[in-house]
């Protein structure tokens, strides 16, 4: 007697993942726009950009802005190993894992809310500290997003590879993907201008922002279904 398949998965809705990719970027642009002005000016989720800072020699503060992009990129690299080791290449039928990831960056970036309120004027260690843990967070999120939308060139934290993958594809006549692609690089800037607005009035609002939207993101990630293909 033969037996009867497994039936295919059915792809999760693609509006779903578009928002919850939309809603990481907006968190993203908080949450470095509140590394930048609050934690020496170094970002916990551009890499490139806190690389590149490296390379100012000249900058006044060297030796800090050395100490802080060293702590960045290697806090945001061993959040990206954990929360890849942590969750399948493929969801498939099952985010439990991706849900548990945003979790934990939701739960980091209230940590440095919390380490924010310790003094007002943050010494070294403490912002080396805050440093740390935005990044991993930023590094976990990376990968639960790219998890989420394999495949389709989009990503949360950095918008080189978006923008690339938008304008090849023009090239290319291809159009798929470009709304999101669109929507990930502006909500990035306007979470940015959101933490901005918000820490004119307290600091800790700056994580508090890229917390929730973190949260709500969680909201709308498919309970079944399959990544972008």
């Amino acid at each position: 007697m033969r037996s009867t398949p497994p039936p295919t998965p059915t792809a999760a809705p693609t509006t779903r993942l578009s928002v919850m990719v939309v809603l990481l970027s907006f968190a993203t642009g908080a949450a470095d726009a509140f590394a930048f002005s609050e934690l020496g000016g170094v970002f916990t989720a551009n890499m490139t950009g806190s690389v590149i800072l490296s390379g100012l020699t000249g900058r006044p503060g060297y030796g800090a802005l050395i100490a802080g992009a060293g702590t960045a990129l290697g806090a945001f690299l061993i959040g990206v190993y954990l929360a890849s080791s942590a969750t399948p290449k493929r969801p498939g039928t099952s985010w439990r894992r991706i849900r548990s990831v945003l979790l934990a960056v939701v739960a980091l970036d209230l940590v440095v809310v919390v380490l924010r309120s310790v003094h007002s004027t943050p010494g070294t260690t403490l912002r080396l500290l805050m440093l740390a843990t935005a990044a991993g967070a930023m590094g976990a999120q990376t990968a639960a997003a790219k998890r989420s939308v394999h495949g389709a060139g989009v990503t949360t934290t950095y918008v080189t590879g978006t923008l690339t993958s938008l304008a090849q594809d023009a090239a290319d006549g291809s159009r798929r993907y470009a709304g999101v692609r669109v929507a990930v690089v502006v909500t990035l800037v306007l979470g940015a201008m959101t933490a901005s607005g918000a820490m004119a009035i307290d600091a800790r609002l700056g994580p508090v922002v890229a917390a929730v939207s973190t949260a709500v993101a969680i909201l709308a990630l498919p309970r079944a279904g399959s990544p972008m293909p």
